[in-house]
């Protein structure tokens, strides 16, 4: 198996995205590749996919077009998939709130890691 470990920053200001493990990159249960954001305690629904998916976005956006496309929103929501588009790729979103996990999928791992590289200022690992 590849994994490839991204290093968090530790918390700061700017940090909006707090894991509970190091980011990585590796095989997709199906196909391709995924980075792997473990965020917060299994059930909690109040862990802000949706706001951490507009981070995400945002700093993305300063080196190529960027938009998110997600099914409205459900108090209840849980295992929501949807859209990144980066420049000209698309990458899968997935969610979950019973596992408290957020994944960007693509079938290309060089695309994560530049992904992932641009994440890191907005990356920090809970204490």
């Amino acid at each position: 198996m590849i994994r490839v470990m991204i290093e968090p920053r530790r918390p700061e200001r700017c940090a909006t995205i707090k894991v509970y493990s190091r980011p990585c990159i590796e095989p997709h249960r199906k196909r391709g590749w995924e980075l792997v954001l473990w965020t917060g305690n299994a059930f909690d629904h109040s862990t802000p996919f949706r706001k951490m998916l507009t981070d995400i976005a945002a700093v993305l956006a300063k080196e190529a077009p960027t938009s998110i496309e997600l099914p409205g929103y459900l108090a209840s929501e849980d295992d929501v998939e949807g859209l990144l588009r980066f420049g000209d790729e698309k990458i899968g979103i997935y969610y979950e709130h019973s596992l408290s996990y957020l994944s960007l999928m693509s079938s290309n791992a060089s695309v994560l890691q530049r992904i992932a590289d641009r994440l890191q200022p907005l990356v920090a690992l809970a204490a």
